[in-house]
Parts: structure tokens; sequence; C-alpha cells
């Protein structure tokens, strides 16, 4: 059973990790590889998708596919000045369908790791 104290830290840091989210709409491509991944297709795969919002510790994307949870993507985080990226390899802490969509879209929450 979670204790109050527990389940209010916990809500603090939920609350901490919103504050610091800014909606920010940019592609950003990645790479999938089998250095980091632990999935039964092992090939190399690259690839582009849309932040939805980014925070000191992550970011939520919309990609075309699902990926497995813990797996590890090298990303270009997107910058505020223009043309500038940062590469790190982000870590997928969850994975949920777009609501409706019919394409094979879905929202991907990362952690950065590096």
């Amino acid at each position: 059973m979670t204790s109050l104290l527990e389940w209010s830290g916990q809500r603090e840091w939920d609350e901490q990790l919103h504050r610091d989210r800014v909606p920010l709409m940019r592609p950003v491509s990645y790479e999938r590889t089998a250095a980091f991944s632990d999935t039964a297709c092992r090939e190399s795969h690259m690839g582009t998708a849309l932040t939805i919002n980014v925070s000191s510790g992550g970011m939520c994307l919309l990609m075309d596919w699902a990926p497995e949870w813990q797996e590890v993507l090298r990303v270009q985080v997107p910058m505020p000045i223009a043309l500038a990226q940062t590469p790190t390899l982000a870590e997928v802490r969850w994975e949920r369908p777009v609501p409706m969509s019919q394409n094979g879209l879905y929202f991907v929450g990362v952690r950065f790791i590096l």
C-alpha cells in the first residue's frame, strides 16, 4: 500500500516534470541500432519522428511505429536555434497508440540518458 507521503512525493515529481515541459513541434531524426536494441529486429533503422513537447529530462514523440519499452534510440534533439540539433541517447519509457488513428501512429515518451 502506498503511503500518503510516497504519493505526495510522486505527485510533486510529476508536477515538476510537467512544469519543465515546453511544446515544440519539429522533425527529429532517430536511429535504432542493433548495438542498443534488444528486439528481434537487429538491423539498423533510421527515421524521422515529430516532437510534441520537450523537457530537460526527455521528450514526447509522434512516431509511425511503436518501439519497445526501454529500447534505446539515438536521437537528434531539436534546439531553439534554427538548424541546430544535439545528438543524444534516449530510452523509451512508454508508448500509446494515437486515439482514433487508423494510420498506426504512436505517442512515445523518451528519457534522455546521455
